[in-house]
Formats: C-alpha cells, sequence, structure tokens
C-alpha cells in the first residue's frame, strides 16, 4: 500500500489511506500522522451515502474530524491500532467520541481505523518500525 509523505512547515507527516463500511455503503478517509509515527496530525473522512445530519457528518462535520488530531495510535498493552472511535470515551488519550445517532456509521469508522485489510492497521509494520 502507498504511503503518502509530506513536508508541513518543515516537519514530516504520514498520510494513509483507509476504507470501511458505514451503515449504508462505503466509507473511505485519510489520516495524517505526526513523524513520530504515533500521533494523529489529521483526520478527513467521506461516505457515499450516509444520513445527512447522522453518519454523513464523519464528512460535514470539521469539528468531529478535529477531535482525532493529538490522539495516539498505538497504546501500551494494546496490540495493532489503539486509536478508536467510542460511545463513551474512557481512554481520551485513543479514543474520539462516536457521532450521537449514528451508531452503526461511528462503528463503521471504529473498524476502519483497526482493520489490517483496509484500514491504519495494515500499516502496523510500517508504523511501528518493525
Amino acid at each position: 500500500e502507498k504511503v503518502y509523505i509530506c513536508n508541513i512547515d518543515g516537519a514530516r507527516k504520514y498520510v494513509f489511506h483507509v476504507k470501511g463500511m458505514g451503515l449504508w455503503g462505503p466509507i473511505y478517509g485519510y489520516i495524517a500522522v505526526d513523524d513520530d509515527k504515533n500521533t494523529v496530525y489529521g483526520a478527513y473522512f467521506t461516505h457515499d451515502s450516509e444520513t445527512a445530519g447522522l453518519g454523513a457528518e464523519i464528512k460535514d462535520s470539521k469539528t468531529w474530524q478535529a477531535k482525532f488530531q493529538g490522539k495516539k495510535l498505538f497504546k501500551d498493552g494494546v496490540d495493532g491500532i489503539a486509536l478508536g472511535v467510542k460511545k463513551k470515551v474512557q481512554d481520551p488519550e485513543v479514543e474520539v467520541d462516536a457521532i450521537t445517532g449514528a451508531t452503526l456509521t461511528s462503528d463503521g469508522v471504529d473498524q476502519m481505523l483497526r482493520d489490517v485489510r483496509t484500514g491504519l492497521g495494515k500499516y502496523v509494520e510500517f508504523l511501528s518500525g518493525k
């Protein structure tokens, strides 16, 4: 898989394309990570057919996307990607609040982040330097 590398204000960033399934169809995104390969620099998500005002918020709400900034991908004691979307955030270092009323879309984003075939999970070897 391709890893995009860019420099922003002299700092290296890695950008990963992720794919998953929402309530009504495919969801997609890009996750940008700082040079430490662990801290989220930014996230962008889009979809083909999620419900307006609910699941469509993964694309339409820049505020929700911004919640990923500064989150960590990895956590000691967790195999693979620890970053996730939860109804009740218990670990704010690696968890983002789900979108109210859009449980299945939020779950889809959560699964997309960890998926080892189409999500960030497929980049674990690159990210962890193993």
